[in-house]
């Protein structure tokens, strides 16, 4: 009996495991990457040649609420919503955003603080690191998207523990690593990864599915309250309950003096200023503080800033929620810690990391599991789709390549475009991304019409100049660098282009590895294509 349990468990484990691999090493490689979404959009905005930001004063930073209300008012009087992104040591810009209505995107333009006009001279236009994050969560598809990150996000979650039932000698296992001998090589690597890793690949999965109970698990919202979720976490927040629109025109208040009544309510900076219902009776106003990075209570899990809630037509004081509070009880609480886990809101750089390195260790596990399933089956078929297996193993050959050397590709290839695209192109940020899934495709194709050696060779030799290489690419396109940023003291631009040199120097070793078994490789892609041709 447990011997047919283990080996049910196997079979789950290989085929459930495999078919979601490829969503699952996306999901993870980019989550990795955007643990460091702030230094990678600072690199991809250019914003360490901005120099030293002096913080402003709070008449400064009055004025500058006053100019974003100019500047909205005249774009869209009776918008959805405004926000106001005020400037910081890391964004000398203004930031604005509007939606017109509910279901409409969001428009956003950065401006001069001082005069209100627009700007771009000193920043690219770019989705910068969010890019990365919005494809972890939600592969840049929306709910549908998000929808199929969950269904990924529970493979895994099988994987993991199917894993541990297969493997019984789990911990042996992490001490064991053969090297070069092929299949066994390959398990070890898998098995010693899975094992390092294994309690962060639970956290982060299971965290992963927590953040969106409320789209994965509605029956209770729809129960109490037909639906409305705005209700549903407004009482669980023991906040003021939404505004619905009254549809009566109204005059907005003056935000720069509710702005600084709002950082005297929460005793802090504010950063952040959304404005509901433009025009509307409705209209409401909230102001949300800054975080702090050098204060120890901000650093605590699941904590807040604080933000203060207010009529934007007659200016009352509608809610106030102080820093580092926690409100709707001991279940908000452990979602929040749950969020704050899973996006590493807490210990800082060392934190990140943390994260970083175990986010790539995962990924390479998830990487080494589906390139074993081929090495051993290029070693002996297991002919599970009969006389249409060679193709089936063909097909996942190719999707390997393509998810795993050819996103590697398209990840460090987005940064390439982003010096390389036209700084006045309209809608640039969207070009951006489009042009990196039109790379990842174009290694779909070249991954199918090349042979699986000369395929991962050619694919990680590119990835490989392309790291190396970002350093010389910024410099070439910008006047800055490396040595520029680390004789700055810029931090977030020098470690953009270290890391990338790493992983360059990593795909190097890698391809030393695959060119010293080309030959043997070449005999056996000769063996697969003459069965192929055969079936």
């Amino acid at each position: 009996m447990k011997q047919r349990f283990r080996q049910s468990m196997s079979w789950l484990h290989t085929w459930g495991g495999l078919w979601f691999t490829w969503i699952l090493f996306a999901i993870f490689l980019t989550g990795t990457l955007g643990v460091f979404d702030d230094p990678i959009s600072h690199w991809m905005r250019e914003q360490g040649k901005i120099g030293d930001i002096k913080p402003l004063t709070a008449e400064q930073r009055a004025e500058s609420v006053k100019v974003a209300q100019h500047y909205l008012a005249g774009k869209a009087p009776r918008a959805e919503f405004w926000g106001i992104g005020l400037p910081d040591e890391a964004q000398a810009a203004l930031r604005v955003f509007w939606r017109e209505q509910e279901e409409s995107p969001f428009e956003q333009r950065l401006l001069d603080p001082a005069n209100g006009r627009e700007s771009g001279a000193s920043q690219r236009d770019t989705e910068g690191g969010h890019h990365f994050v919005h494809m972890h969560f939600e592969l840049h598809a929306g709910t549908a998207g998000i929808w199929i990150v969950g269904a990924a996000t529970v493979a895994m979650l099988v994987a993991l523990v199917s894993g541990i039932v297969v493997h019984k000698k789990i911990f042996t296992d992490f001490f064991t690593f053969r090297p070069r001998k092929g299949q066994r090589s390959w398990l070890d690597g898998h098995n010693a990864l899975g094992v390092l890793t294994l309690p962060f690949l639970f956290m982060i999965s299971y965290t992963g599915l927590i953040i969106f109970w409320a789209l994965y698990m509605p029956a209770g919202i729809m129960a109490r309250h037909d639906g409305d979720e705005e209700s549903f976490f407004a009482a669980l927040n023991e906040g003021p309950a939404p505004r619905p629109m009254q549809h009566i025109d109204a005059l907005l208040h003056e935000l720069s003096p509710l702005m600084l009544r709002g950082e005297a309510a929460i005793e802090r900076e504010a950063s952040f200023v959304v404005v509901e219902h433009v025009g509307d009776r409705s209209a409401s106003v909230r102001i949300f503080g800054r975080f702090d990075p050098d204060a120890e209570s901000d650093r605590l899990v699941g904590r807040s800033s604080g933000n203060a809630l207010f009529d934007a037509i007659n200016g009352e004081t509608i809610d106030v929620q102080k820093p580092n509070t926690v409100r709707g009880g001991n279940v908000l609480a452990i979602q929040r810690t749950m969020n704050a886990l899973h996006f590493v809101r807490f210990g800082g750089y060392p934190m990140k990391w943390l994260y970083f390195i175990c986010g790539m260790a995962g990924t390479a596990m998830l990487a080494t599991g589906a390139i074993l399933f081929m090495v051993k089956r290029r070693k002996k078929s297991a002919d599970e789709f009969g006389t249409a297996t060679p193709r089936v193993y063909r097909l996942i050959e190719v999707l390997n390549v393509t998810a795993i050397a050819g996103l590697s590709l398209a990840c460090i290839a987005y940064f390439w475009i982003n010096r390389l695209l036209p700084l006045d192109i309209a809608d640039r940020a969207v070009r951006e991304i489009q042009l990196f899934f039109i790379l990842w495709l174009l290694t779909l194709l070249h991954a199918g019409l090349r042979p699986p050696m000369r395929a991962w060779i050619e694919q990680l030799a590119v990835s490989a100049a392309l790291c190396l290489g970002l350093p010389l690419i910024n410099l070439l396109t910008t006047g800055d660098w490396l040595f520029s940023a680390l004789a700055r003291g810029d931090s977030e631009t020098a470690g953009v282009e270290l890391t990338a040199m790493v992983f360059g120097l990593i795909f190097m070793a890698i391809l030393r590895h695959l060119r010293q078994r080309q030959p043997n490789q070449q005999n056996r892609e000769k063996s697969l294509a003459t069965a192929i041709e055969g079936a």
